[in-house]
C-alpha cells in the first residue's frame, strides 16, 4: 500500500508533541499495540486559509484531488 501522511503524538511528563510523517498504514495496529498514538491525517489546512476560503470547500477540493469520495462519512 502507498505511504500516507500520519501523525504521532508523544506525551512527556509536562508536555505533548505531535509529529507528522509518511508511513505505511498497514502498521497502524502494531504501533497502537505498542502504545503509540498514531492517526491518519486526511486533510491539512494552512493557518491563513480560513481568512480567504471556507474550510469546507478546501477539504472538499482536497478530497477530490486525493481521489476520495467527498460525500462519504468516513
Amino acid at each position: 500500500m502507498a505511504k500516507k501522511l500520519l501523525s504521532v503524538t508523544v506525551k512527556g511528563e509536562r508536555r505533548k508533541w505531535g509529529f507528522n510523517f509518511y508511513g505505511d498504514p498497514k502498521y497502524l495496529d502494531e504501533w497502537r499495540a505498542d502504545g503509540l498514538d498514531v492517526v491518519e491525517i486526511v486533510n491539512s489546512i494552512p493557518t491563513w486559509l480560513p481568512a480567504w476560503v471556507p474550510v469546507r470547500w478546501w477539504c472538499f477540493a482536497q478530497d477530490i484531488f486525493n481521489f476520495k469520495w467527498p460525500w462519504s462519512k468516513a
